[in-house]
């Protein structure tokens, strides 16, 4: 069935004469047809997500995996039991039950502490039954998902918290101390295992006193230590990432209108490997010109200003797709590996000529050593902040018409589910890098797809196989669509199925003498009619089994019936030709405003 197929029964779905058909045709749709698709499972089970092996499950999973990154991030999780979800990844192994009782605990801590305005809308979690406590989570991870990237972005997606008070045990006072620990942390010991500050408390404050000493102007910001909240300035320099690298290149003048320069120097293993033929070939030409920088190079390598510089260039270049390691303040493979991608993806963008580009990393001696010009590095990542909600759209929108222009996007669907399996080795090799991270902002990568469409265009024809960068940060995109906006579609649609589609809720009841169990059937009619049917063996107990499932689904139908209500209005004014996946696109905006909306009151769910 063709996207042509599913526009056309949202729009009968929509005519009081053709609902019946509409309904049927928007059904086969989006439960034989989307599922496959979009790699969601449905119904979306722990179980069918983690045994089955094939690709159907890939993107639930992924989903799954974020979850868990975000938890330990914000200290819900150890991260022993982090590197212990991956290594059942890497076997292709189901997490087992205690380590599924420990990620499920975390969701419902979460949710506790939060005061988002749309967790507050869903009906609290199981107190007892960690198989309800599953089914719970399931049914609204993409919510709980959404929330969680909001607390772990640097991308400016959380709102400054004006009465915020030090050691409040909260959310958001959790995701303090994770930025405070990207930033500062030693990760030179091994007390990124054991010893993590759970809460912001008042034992940081000295850390943000001298977080105030790297940036320019925020002198008057450092807090005392009686301070019982901290500074609304002070607290978006944590949770923006953009306005903490400018505050920095002000206090070292190499800003935009800056006349200074700052130059990073560092030294490679002696066994790394030789990582960027191109610069070799460069190298006699341009090591003259890095000699000259470190002679007048007046920084000192060990300063705490320059290692705090280096974890913001590392900061950048993870959210720009290029780099997953650790924000450790120490430039090695990883950060050199992600400074060439970045160098050689902008000289594919615009113009090879451009001689800026070969004097933003240059080499010092054969291999080992080398200079960055940081004033010329702030300038191509500048090129990768993530622009304004709006902005984000017309840029991807862009992508997509290239897409179109190019031919490739009939195949587009396919390469997309065939090739994301290149994508899987920078989730892995948690035993190397224990405190590797993905970074999930959604408008920083599309800015970082944007900036590159012709390599995204050439993968999905089979011809680019490097994933590190643009390709990356466009995989990824669609991929966070598939999890949380269609993930959040997807299940909302099984109470449309129930509720409005005329879908039989069916229990069955405990066993009888003869090994049958009697059945319970309940169904509600486009009209709101209720049809009941119970087997004369059903007793007490069944029965109110089968009202508590009523009950239950009732109150998540509650909370997902306006999400799918508005997604098929937005189906039916869509214009054809459309693929899938530009769908799950237009889709998962409606689903990413709803989520944004925490205007709404929060009501109580019976």
């Amino acid at each position: 069935m063709r996207v042509t197929e599913l526009i056309e029964g949202a729009r009968r779905l929509q005519d009081g004469k053709q609902r019946e058909r509409g309904a049927a045709q928007v059904r086969t749709a989006v439960e034989e047809e989307m599922p496959l698709r979009y790699a969601m499972p449905l119904p979306p089970e722990v179980e069918t997500t983690f045994h089955r092996r094939g690709q159907p499950t890939r993107t639930r999973r992924g989903q799954w995996h974020e979850l868990v990154q975000h938890l330990t991030d914000l200290a819900y999780l150890r991260p022993t039991e982090l590197q212990a979800w991956h290594e059942h990844r890497e076997a292709s192994n189901p997490p087992t039950e205690e380590l599924l009782r420990a990620v499920v605990g975390g969701v419902i801590n979460f949710v506790t502490e939060d005061d988002y305005a749309p967790l507050r809308m869903l009906p609290p979690p199981p107190a007892l039954s960690l198989r309800e406590q599953i089914e719970w989570t399931e049914r609204y991870l993409s919510t709980v998902v959404f929330r969680l990237s909001q607390l772990t972005s640097f991308d400016n997606e959380l709102p400054v918290r004006t009465d915020y008070r030090v050691g409040e045990p909260t959310a958001y006072g959790r995701s303090l101390a994770f930025r405070m620990r990207a930033l500062f942390f030693d990760y030179r010991s091994a007390r990124h295992t054991t010893r993590r500050k759970i809460y912001f408390d008042a034992s940081l404050l000295p850390q943000l006193v001298a977080l105030t000493s790297f940036i320019a102007g925020a002198s008057t910001l450092a807090p005392s230590a009686g301070d019982e909240g901290v500074d609304p300035e002070l607290q978006r320099l944590l949770l923006d990432g953009d306005h903490l690298f400018d505050a920095y290149r002000a206090q070292n003048r190499v800003g935009p209108d800056g006349s200074g320069r700052m130059y990073l120097q560092y030294r490679l293993r002696a066994d790394s490997p030789p990582v960027d033929e191109a610069a070799d070939r460069r190298e006699g030409r341009l090591r003259r010109r890095a000699e000259r920088w470190v002679r007048r190079n007046d920084d000192r390598l060990d300063t705490g200003s320059n290692h705090f510089g280096v974890r913001l260039m590392q900061l950048s270049l993870w959210r720009a797709g290029f780099y997953t390691g650790r924000l450790d303040g120490d430039v090695g493979l990883l950060t050199h590996l992600a400074l060439i991608g970045l160098i050689e993806q902008e000289r594919e963008y615009g113009n090879i000529r451009d001689r800026r580009l070969d004097r933003v990393l240059l080499p010092v001696t054969e291999g080992t050593d080398w200079v960055v010009d940081f004033k010329l590095l702030a300038r191509l990542l500048e090129r990768y902040i993530p622009p304004p909600l709006e902005e984000a759209k017309r840029e991807e929108d862009e992508i997509w018409e290239r897409i179109r222009a190019s031919g490739q996007e009939e195949q587009l669907d396919e390469a997309f589910v065939s090739r994301q399996r290149e994508v899987k080795p920078y989730y892995g090799e948690l035993a190397r890098h224990p405190a590797r991270r993905v970074y999930y902002g959604i408008r920083g990568l599309i800015r970082g797809a944007f900036r590159a469409v012709g390599r995204i265009i050439k993968w999905v024809g089979g011809v680019v196989e490097e994933v590190l960068g643009a390709v990356f940060d466009f995989v990824k995109s669609l991929a966070k669509r598939l999890q949380e906006g269609i993930g959040m579609f997807l299940a909302g649609f099984r109470f449309f199925a129930h509720y409005l589609l005329g879908r039989p809720f069916i229990s069955l009841g405990a066993e009888g003498e003869a090994g049958q169990h009697p059945v319970l059937f309940t169904r509600f009619r486009i009209d709101f009619d209720v049809v009941s049917f119970i087997d004369r063996g059903a007793g007490t107990e069944d029965v109110a089994r089968h009202m508590a499932y009523l009950q239950r689904t009732r109150a998540g139908a509650t909370y997902f019936l306006d999400v799918v209500a508005t997604c098929l209005q937005t189906v039916a004014l869509l214009q054809p030709p459309l693929g899938w996946l530009r769908l799950a696109v237009l889709l998962a905006r409606v689903v990413h405003g709803f989520l944004r909306d925490d205007t709404r009151p929060a009501r109580a769910v019976a």
